[in-house]
Order: C-alpha cells, then sequence, then structure tokens
C-alpha cells in the first residue's frame, strides 16, 4: 500500500501537477466586432489592486471567447486590445467568490490610442457556474451584528441547519461549529483555508481547535450545493480567502464588549411554570480583533498580520452544589443563591507574508499560533458546576505555504502545503484553570461522578460522558500534514484542471478517570454502577486520504457543461501498543501488534448544466447530479476498530444499595452476581476478548464507503438590475450504512412485548396508548456481546432520503442596500424496517442515534416506528446593511427563524410498572432495576421555534483616509423567550435546560485606514 502511494503521489505530481482547490472568481466573455463577427486574438488584460502581479493576461480563442481565472476578490478594470482597433475597458467590474462574471465586448476599427471606456457592473445572475454559493465580504462580515466566526455566518444562509446557540457572540470562538445543508451530514462540513482543510483529523474534518480568522479574510464563500469534485464531501463547505496586504498601509481593528448589566430578562413565567430554576444569561464578554498590513517591498512583498482576544463569562442555567467537593455528601443540594459558571479566553494569532518572486511566479506563507482555554465548560441544567471541564487547548500551530504561477495565458499551475498541530484535552477542573479553592482542588481525585437517572443530572465529578471519550477525560495529540497541487489549462471554450490532494497524520488519546467508575441513582437511590477499564493510551494513523480528480467546464453557446470525475483512497491503520492495568483491571498488561484498518477505493462524478435562457445573462436554468462521500478522518470507522478500543472498556452492574452507604458493597471484579451487585454487562468486561468485530467488506474494498446522490434543479433570475431571485428543489439520498449485530444472540434470545404508556395530558392523546415492538434479551443470555459490524445491505434494505425546496433574493442595490434572504423547507424519510426484524437489539439506541437534538438520554425505540417521516420543517433567513447618506448612519440586521429541536420522552419502566403495565411477563434481564423506553413517534414533538432577531446601528466617523464606526448591538431584540433545549427523561419532562439568550446591548467599535 505504501508502494501505491508513493507511486501515486510521484504520477501526480509530474504527470498532472494537479488541482486547484482553490477555485476563486473568473471573468469570461466573447469578443465581437460591429457586425456580430467573433475576434479572436484579442489581448484581454484584468487589473486590480487586489493583485500583486497587477495584471492577469488572457488571449481570445477562435471563437472569440476568453477565460481568465483565479482573480482574487476586489475591483477590476478589464482591457481589450487588438491592432487596428478602439481598445475598450470596463471599469468596476467586483468579483467575489467562485463565480463567473460574464463580460463581452464590442471592439470597432479605429486608432490604435483610441480607448473606449464604460462603467459596468457584476452581474446579479452567473449563466455559468452550478455551484449554489454565498458570498461574505470583509466589509459585511465587519458591518454584519454576528459574533465573527465561520459557523454564525454560516448558519445565516437559507437552508443551513445546526450552528450552535451563541447569542452575540456569548460564546468562546474555540472550536467553532457544524451547520448541515439538505440533509447533509455534520462530519460532511469543511473550512478551509484557499481551499486546504484546516480542521483536525479527530472528528470527522468538520471542526477543529485553530478555526481561522476573520481578521485575516478578504471573504468568505459557503458552497451548499453542486460541489466540485476538489474534495469528497458533499456538505458546507466554507472557505477562507485570506488577505495579501498591499501597496499601501492598511489597518483593521475590531472592538466589543458586553456585561450582565446590558442584558434585559426573558425569564417568563411561562419558563418559571415549566420548572427553570434560572436561566442561562451573559455575565460579560469581550473581544479585540486587530489586523495590519502592507507592503515590505511595494509590488514585490506584501504581509498582513491578525491577531484576536476574546474571552467571555456565562451563568449557566444550574445552580451550585451546596454539597460540591464533599467526598462525605452524595446528593445535589441546590444552592439558589449562586448559579454556575461557564468560562473561556482564547488568543490567536497569524501572520501572512506574500512574495512576487518573478513575474510568473508568486509565493505565499502563513503561520499561525492559538491557544485557548474553555475553564470551567459543559455546566448546564443536567451537569453541575463541580462536573465540569477544562477544556484545553494549549498548543495549535497551523503553517501554510502556497505557490501559483501563470506559466502562460492558458496555462496555471499551483501548489499548496500544510501543517496543522492540536494538543488539547476534555480534562479535570484544575488550579491553573477553573479551581481557586486548594480544598476542592485536592477533594477531587476523591470523588466518584453520579447521574441522577431521573433528570439527568451529572454531579459530583467531571470525566463521564462528554467528549471524545464518554469513557473519562483526555488528553490528546493530533498533528496532520494536507498537500495539494494543481494544473488549469483555460481557452475561451474549455476550463480544464486535474489534480489531487492528500491528508496523512495521527491521532493519540490517553483517557483517564480518577476513579474508575460511576454511580446511578433514581430519585437518591442507588440503582447502577458503571465501571471503566481506565486509563489507556491509543494511537490511530491516517495513512492516506488521497483524492485525485479531474473536471472541465465547456462552454457552448448558451449551454456550459460542468463534469468532473474523481477517485479516493483512504487508508488508516495502529501501530504496536501496549495497554497496561488499572484499578479494576490490575492483571492487565496486552500488547497489540501493528495492523491495517480501513482501505477504502471509490470513484465518484460532478454532472452539471447551466442554460441561459434568453442568451441575456439575466435567465440561468441549472441542473446537477452528484455523488459524494461521508466525511472521514480518525473518527468512528477511523478509529473505532483501533484493538485498544475494541476491548470491553465500560461495563454496568445493577446495585441495590440495601445498607444505604453508598457503596456497592460486591467484588467489583467478579463478573457474576455478588453481594450488592447484580453481574456484569458486557461480562467480558476487563478481559481480552474484544467488544467489537468488523466486516472487512465493511473496512475495505470498493465503493463500500458511505456515500450519498444529490440531485438539484433551478431558475436563477435577474428581476431588476441588483436583484436575483434564485429557486430550487434539492434531493439527497445515502446509502452504505453501518449496522451492528451482537453474534452472542439471535432475534430468538429477546423476548418481545407491549408497553401500555402513563396517562399524562403532556403526552399526545393524554397518554395511555401502547408501543409495540420493545425487547429484553432472555435472562440467560444477559451480558453475552460479540458485536459484529457490518453493511446494512446484508440484512435488508435501509433508506434515508431528504428533499425540498430553497426560495432566495438577493439585492445589491444602488443606492447601497445590500441584502440576501429567503426560506428553504424539507422533510427526511427513514426506514430500517428489514434490518430491526432481524437485529432487534439496534433499538437500543444511544442518545446520539436516537436523536440529533443534544442531551438526549439513552434508550429503547419501538420497533412500530421503524419507518419514520419528517413534517416539511421550514426556515427563514434574511440579512443586510444600508448607509443613510448625508448623515453616515449604517443600519445593519439579521433574522432567523428555524424549527426547534426534536424531542421524545425518555420513560424509565420499573419492574413493577412492567408487572402492571406490560405484556414482559417477567423482571428484566440481570437484576436490571428499569428499563428507558422512549414513548413518542419520532419527528412529532418540537420545542419553540426559534425566532432570532439582531440589529446594528452604527455611526461612521470620518478623518482623511481613516474610517471608524461606533455601533450599538441589540440581540435577540425580540427578547423571546424560546425553549432551545428541555430535559427529555420523564420524571422532568419538558423542563427547560436551555432558553434563547434574553436581549442584549453590546458596544463596538470599528477602525479602518
Amino acid at each position: 500500500m505504501r508502494r501505491f502511494t508513493a507511486v501515486m503521489f510521484v504520477l501526480s505530481w509530474t504527470l498532472l501537477l494537479p488541482a486547484l482547490a482553490s477555485a476563486q472568481a473568473s471573468i469570461t466573455g466573447v469578443v465581437q466586432d460591429p457586425s456580430g463577427g467573433v475576434l479572436p486574438g484579442v489581448t484581454v488584460d484584468a487589473s486590480s489592486p487586489v493583485l500583486i502581479e497587477k495584471t492577469r493576461t488572457a488571449v481570445t480563442d477562435g471563437n472569440g471567447r476568453f477565460q481568465i481565472v483565479d482573480l482574487r476578490p476586489g475591483l477590476y478594470r478589464v482591457t481589450f486590445t487588438l491592432t487596428g482597433f478602439s481598445t475598450v475597458a470596463r471599469d468596476g467590474i467586483e468579483l467575489a467568490g467562485s463565480s463567473v462574471s460574464r463580460i463581452d465586448a464590442e471592439m470597432r476599427v479605429g486608432a490604435v490610442q483610441e480607448t473606449v471606456t464604460v462603467t459596468g457592473e457584476s452581474p446579479a445572475v452567473d449563466v455559468q457556474t452550478v455551484t449554489r454559493q454565498q458570498v461574505l465580504s470583509a466589509e459585511m462580515i465587519d458591518a454584519l451584528p454576528t459574533a465573527r466566526n465561520y459557523v454564525t455566518l454560516a448558519r445565516l444562509i437559507p437552508g443551513t441547519t445546526g450552528g450552535g446557540n451563541d447569542v452575540g457572540g456569548s460564546e468562546l470562538q474555540g472550536t467553532g461549529g457544524s451547520v448541515t445543508i439538505h440533509g447533509s451530514r455534520t462530519v460532511d462540513q469543511r473550512v478551509t483555508l484557499n481551499g486546504i482543510n484546516t480542521m483536525t483529523l479527530q472528528a470527522g474534518g468538520n471542526v477543529g481547535g485553530q478555526i481561522p480568522d476573520v481578521g485575516s479574510a478578504q471573504e468568505i464563500t459557503v458552497d451548499s450545493s453542486g460541489l466540485s469534485a476538489e474534495m469528497a464531501t458533499g456538505g458546507v463547505r466554507i472557505n477562507f480567502i485570506p488577505r495579501d496586504g498591499g501597496n499601501t498601509f492598511a489597518n483593521s481593528t475590531f472592538f466589543t464588549f458586553s456585561s450582565g448589566s446590558l442584558q434585559g430578562s426573558n425569564f417568563t413565567q411561562r419558563l418559571k411554570d415549566a420548572g427553570l430554576g434560572t436561566p442561562n444569561a451573559v455575565k460579560h464578554n469581550w473581544d479585540l480583533n486587530e489586523s495590519f498590513g502592507g507592503p515590505l517591498r511595494r509590488e514585490r512583498v506584501w504581509f498582513w498580520f491578525s491577531t484576536r482576544y476574546n474571552e467571555v463569562e456565562n451563568y449557566a442555567p444550574v445552580f451550585v452544589n451546596k454539597n460540591a467537593f464533599d467526598a462525605t455528601k452524595w446528593l445535589y443540594e441546590p444552592d439558589t443563591t449562586q448559579r454556575g459558571i461557564n468560562a473561556g479566553r482564547s488568543f490567536n494569532n497569524s501572520l501572512r507574508v506574500t512574495w512576487q518572486a518573478t513575474p510568473r511566479n508568486k509565493i505565499a506563507g502563513t503561520y499561525k499560533a492559538d491557544s485557548w482555554c474553555q475553564c470551567p465548560n459543559f455546566i448546564s441544567a443536567t451537569r453541575a458546576p463541580e462536573a465540569g471541564y477544562d477544556r484545553r487547548f494549549p498548543r495549535l500551530r497551523q503553517e501554510h505555504a502556497e505557490w501559483t504561477s501563470p506559466v502562460t495565458n492558458r496555462l496555471l499551475l499551483e501548489a499548496v502545503g500544510l501543517h496543522l498541530y492540536e494538543r488539547w484535552g476534555n480534562m479535570q477542573l484544575q488550579r491553573r484553570g477553573s479551581l481557586d479553592d486548594s480544598a476542592a482542588a485536592a477533594a477531587l481525585p476523591s470523588l466518584i461522578s453520579v447521574v441522577e437517572q431521573s433528570t439527568g443530572l451529572a454531579y459530583r465529578m467531571g470525566g463521564i460522558g462528554q467528549g471524545p471519550s464518554t469513557l473519562g477525560f483526555n488528553n490528546t495529540r493530533v498533528p496532520n500534514f494536507a498537500y495539494r497541487a494543481a494544473m488549469s489549462y483555460v481557452t475561451g471554450t474549455h476550463n480544464v484542471k486535474v489534480g489531487f490532494n492528500r491528508t496523512h497524520g495521527y491521532l493519540e488519546q490517553e483517557t483517564y478517570n480518577y476513579q474508575p467508575y460511576q454511580y446511578r441513582f433514581n430519585n437518591g437511590i442507588p440503582n447502577q454502577v458503571t465501571l471503566y477499564a481506565t486509563p489507556f493510551t491509543a494511537r490511530s494513523n491516517q495513512d492516506n486520504d488521497l483524492g485525485v480528480f479531474g473536471q472541465d467546464q465547456w462552454q457552448m453557446n448558451r449551454l456550459t457543461l460542468n463534469v468532473a470525475l474523481r477517485y479516493d483512497y483512504f487508508a488508516t491503520s495502529f501501530p504496536e501498543q501496549h495497554v497496561g492495568p488499572g484499578p479494576l483491571v490490575p492483571t492487565r498488561d496486552l500488547t497489540f501488534p501493528a495492523q491495517d484498518n480501513l482501505g477504502w477505493k471509490d470513484l465518484t462524478y460532478r454532472a452539471g448544466a447551466a442554460y441561459d435562457l434568453r442568451g441575456n445573462g439575466k435567465t440561468a436554468i441549472k441542473v446537477t447530479f452528484n455523488k459524494y462521500l461521508l466525511g472521514q478522518t480518525l473518527n468512528v470507522l477511523g478509529s473505532n476498530p483501533n484493538p485498544v478500543n475494541v476491548l470491553v472498556n465500560s461495563a454496568n452492574r445493577s446495585w441495590n444499595d440495601a445498607n444505604r452507604n453508598f457503596a456497592p458493597d460486591c467484588e467489583l471484579t467478579n463478573p457474576a452476581a455478588n453481594g450488592e451487585c447484580g453481574p456484569t454487562a458486557p461480562a467480558a468486561f476487563g478481559s481480552t476478548r474484544p467488544a467489537e468485530l468488523y466486516d472487512p467488506d465493511l473496512l475495505r474494498g470498493f465503493g463500500n464507503r458511505m456515500r450519498n446522490w444529490e440531485f438539484s434543479a433551478g431558475v436563477q433570475h435577474e428581476l431588476r438590475r441588483g436583484l436575483a431571485v434564485d429557486v430550487g428543489y434539492f434531493r439527497r439520498i445515502w446509502g452504505n450504512f453501518t449496522v451492528t449485530d451482537n453474534l452472542a444472540v439471535g432475534p430468538d434470545d429477546f423476548t418481545p412485548f407491549n408497553l401500555t404508556v402513563p396517562a399524562d395530558s403532556r403526552l399526545p392523546g393524554n397518554g395511555g396508548y401502547t408501543l409495540s415492538g420493545l425487547y429484553d434479551v432472555k435472562p440467560e443470555k444477559f451480558g453475552q456481546q460479540q458485536n459484529y459490524n457490518t453493511l446494512s445491505d446484508k440484512f435488508g434494505k435501509q433508506i434515508e432520503h431528504w428533499d425540498g425546496i430553497d426560495v432566495s433574493l438577493s439585492a445589491r442595490l444602488q443606492n447601497g442596500l445590500v441584502f440576501q434572504g429567503g426560506l428553504s423547507s424539507g422533510r427526511t424519510l427513514e426506514d430500517n424496517c428489514e434490518i430491526v426484524a432481524k437485529l432487534p437489539e439496534m433499538l437500543n439506541m444511544t442518545g446520539a442515534q436516537a436523536s440529533q437534538t443534544p442531551n438526549t438520554p439513552a434508550m429503547w425505540r419501538p420497533a412500530q416506528y421503524c419507518h419514520r417521516a419528517s413534517p416539511m420543517l421550514t426556515q427563514v433567513k434574511m440579512y443586510g446593511v444600508y448607509t443613510v447618506p448625508r448623515i453616515d448612519v449604517q443600519l445593519a440586521g439579521t433574522f432567523r427563524s428555524t424549527p426547534g429541536n426534536e424531542i421524545n420522552a425518555a420513560f424509565a419502566a420499573s419492574n413493577q410498572f412492567l408487572a402492571a403495565s406490560s405484556t414482559l411477563g417477567r423482571p428484566l434481564a440481570g437484576g436490571s432495576a428499569n428499563v428507558t423506553v422512549g414513548l413518542l413517534s419520532p419527528n412529532s414533538v418540537f420545542v419553540d421555534r426559534r425566532n432570532e432577531l439582531d440589529l446594528r446601528f452604527g455611526k461612521i466617523l470620518r478623518a482623511g483616509k481613516s474610517r471608524s464606526i461606533v455601533s450599538l448591538d441589540i440581540y435577540n431584540a425580540l427578547n423571546t423567550d424560546a425553549l432551545i433545549n428541555v430535559n427529555q427523561n420523564f420524571a422532568a419532562w419538558m423542563r427547560p435546560t436551555e432558553i434563547l439568550n434574553a436581549r442584549l446591548a453590546k458596544f463596538s467599535i470599528q477602525f479602518d485606514f
């Protein structure tokens, strides 16, 4: 495999010098004489102060067509010259994103020195590109009332979902977050710098500890559909185009602050009646982003430096525990005079230098060094303050280098390399982080974590159930290298690219706990103990994420075809590893030899057509059909089969604390029932027997990686000058699902039963209805587990489809108004009935499997819900900026109306309840105290719709070449009290756990020269 990789690498560089993955704007057009005859041989120059090389040139082909590609965002002058004809110039052409601007010219016979100058504007409709893209310039980012990070900007785009709950910069600018589009997955998101992914190898390639700084960006583009073959995934792509500097010195300073005294209250009686004890709220936050750049040597060497310091403190919707850090106290007792606090601070620096080494060779490099700490973090209505974490990123480094060369007017070469290093951990509360009490720090190692089952509240100690490992705290290193190269050959008719990109690195993660178990109480009474085989360290290598592609944009009069083919090879492996003893595994001494893991090979395609309906550049019909792959790094199948990770590293035991001493009086290392403890499940806990096995067909081969197909069709039309509407239909179909078969049991080893849900006015029909298709393993099979992960097609048909429509409006009017907005409505259909009929154990779901809503409890899903269809979920979003003339007042705003989170009701059915209200006919196997059942049909109950209006009022002050804007921002201007999330445990069902932050005023100042 290493030989194959080396061969592919050498061939790619020596034969292809491939792929222009940082697609930027283009200018194209046709040059004619007054009779309509085409003019070949016309020299077309595009010049702009944003180009360090000053001018890019093309020559029209035999059809009179030309294209100039890879142009940075900014204002351009396009000049057409041909001997014997008057020179024609077009001024004021503004380029943004990767759009194609069509600039045609008519040249008349005339004197060489005669120049005809026309002041134009960029077309409102792109009649050639099929990618749906929103462009946010640096000026727009500065003007909008947002938190100035990629996720709060991307979530403004109609159709995107997710993006967190930041209100006005209330959250730390840390790992950012993820947004999805039209049924994509979070791991499909890519955040890139000039087209190369800057996110970590750990989470799926969608998020990371070192996010690009908007202060260093010339513009940010958000691609959502019809994506190019330059990456494998089909979700949202967010690309940062960095600032290079310029021939004059420039500065951009942004500072904003707020505090609790500037926040109103939306703690309404409705929320109090629903059980919210205290709301989440801002304590204080501030953000300083300073950027400066210019020439080190005019027209040869430019630089741009950006630094950012951000600090936040927020009140969490939970009270401090009076019994915190007291090893003798076992219950949570709220201190209603003190609220929990989440806090964080980050420090980011980046420097970019651009060098025009020769007229045809440009070299640029960026160095970025960040560090931040959310200390403490994760404190919420279901996690008491003493059970929080110090989320530390002490070392984040990025080195990024680029080379571009327009070898000729038709041939463009490019190469980019990036090195990224992340050191981080979700760690225990520490003196150098969030603890200032030496006694608390001393007590921490002796504390055992407790979860109250009735409410889901974790208290006493952190380390369990949060972050990349639900088994404990983590200390992690993730270095990686990424590079790509490009060759583009451009004529007036064709724009051909061939290329490759490759990423490799490793993930090394230590998992540890101070105490190797967690207790579960129900209404303060112990009923379960969970065991952990920590500490251990696992290392996984990403050997190859290689993609090779070719694509062409072919213009044929009004029709433009976009076609591409991409080959992907993804491989991971594990080095030799050793696992030593732990408190509950005192004799463990295992060494695992090195082994290969993933070895996927895939072929995908992109196909699209854009048709200029009337030939006037005002109406375009666009159709795309694309195949993408699921985002993958060292997450899930990339690292789960690691021989260290497949050990049975956690297990549950029922616990009857008869003497109420809050200690499991049994021998925990004995897997059989003894003392107060039931048998260990899985029984293989602490042994050498792996808990998980993996089908080779799932891990290797051609076409076995999870994939999806996207179809879109739409019309884009210019309603009037500077105003366009875009209407589109979208459909996404997923395939290659993973299923898990417990080989130790079959369908006949479960007792099926029905359950009559409790009578409750909050439930559909006041409750009392019957749920069918619940299962409990037979007592003789309890604790037996040998999971085999394989492809769903081996057990039957499984489907997941999304389809919907988008309608958007964009305006860039002569009066200075800039507006983007629209609506998106779609639905999801899922069906795995054939699968769960053969594998009923798959109905026992983790919270993440049961719902995309955060903090959903683990539960059994009744088999009657194996076919699930959501209603049409509709969102409305818009944003705009307008400067009032004469008085120089800038008005800006954003509005989002989005559906609330889906919720369920996780009911802990005790043996007593089951005896009276189910057909099980016996106690639960293994002495289990209860089983958690989801009472609601999926996609049937949602929390409040979220209507969020943010406003900015700014006064522009000018002095010479400098400009300042002093602004007042109002976030959640409507002061809605929308529920973001609620407790889904039935004993505390619908109790609010997070609400939309109350109306918040912030002051900010922007200073530019």
